[in-house]
């Protein structure tokens, strides 16, 4: 390895597992060292610091670091070498992205969020994803390399994805699929929540006597349609129930609604 003029410090990997499911990116044969770098950012935001670059002439680091910005370390600490087969051979899932199948390559395909809950579901080692270089992709036999293949739906008319922006899509799937259980996804209220509110909201506005004309029951269902097409979160819900309910009670302290209120407004007039 060290005959390649190797432009970055790196450290040579044999089989080591780690403790934890490690995902690598390797960059097969790379055209542009700005891709690289741009690679290393992608990496960098989803997470991931393990990058293999396979090549046989060196690229200018120069130009990688300064795309990299802050994802520098990402590249500094890159596997180098000359065949894949070197940053491949301790994966226990090794993952090639392709937009071609048929003959001599793969006939089935995963999308990028197929390979991410794979990914989730495995235990510990290492799982690596290959990207071929910016012209012609991974070759047949890289390809073949490979346990899986994963392609990235693209407009037909324009197919091939840039190669910082592909690793950053499959980094993110990935990134997606193994934190599902420390991510807090929104999930609307029920109906019977959005109900509760709406008796809360009504009730508030009984409390301060702004019913006049139209009774509650007919401004309860202008709300629900309200709050149901809004879709709240329960803290969203809870702080609007708390608000209503924080505005009746200061206006009834200092004006007690008059024993009339009991009907409501005209719903065509402005409010009070």
């Amino acid at each position: 390895m060290a005959g390649v003029g190797n432009p970055f410090s790196f450290r040579l990997f044999w089989g080591h597992m780690s403790g934890k499911m490690d995902v690598r990116i390797v960059l097969v044969r790379p055209r542009d060292p700005r891709n690289v770098g741009a690679a290393c950012r992608a990496m960098k935001c989803m997470g991931f610091t393990s990058l293999a670059i396979v090549m046989d002439e060196p690229i200018d680091p120069r130009q990688a670091r300064t795309v990299s910005h802050y994802a520098s370390d990402v590249l500094e600490s890159a596997l180098i070498c000359t065949d894949p087969r070197d940053v491949i051979q301790d994966a226990v899932l090794v993952a090639g992205t392709t937009r071609r199948r048929g003959r001599n390559r793969k006939y089935f395909t995963l999308f990028p969020e197929q390979l991410g809950r794979r990914i989730a579901s495995m235990g510990k080692g290492t799982v690596a994803v290959l990207f071929g270089n910016e012209e012609t992709g991974l070759t047949d036999d890289e390809l073949a390399l490979c346990h899986v293949a994963v392609t990235i739906p693209a407009s037909p008319d324009f197919p091939s994805l840039n190669l910082s922006h592909a690793v950053q899509v499959i980094c993110y799937e990935i990134f997606r699929a193994q934190s599902a259980d420390h991510l807090s996804p929104f999930a609307p209220i029920s109906a019977q929540a959005v109900d509760e509110l709406v008796s809360v909201v009504t009730g508030s506005l009984s409390k301060i006597g702004f019913f006049t004309i139209v009774g509650p029951e007919q401004m309860a269902v202008f709300f629900k349609d309200i709050l149901a097409r809004a879709s709240l979160s329960v803290s969203e819900a809870r702080r609007l129930g708390v608000t209503f309910r924080k505005i009746a009670g200061l206006a009834t302290k200092k004006h007690p609604a008059p024993r009339s209120s009991t009907r409501g407004i005209d719903p065509g007039a402005d409010p009070p």
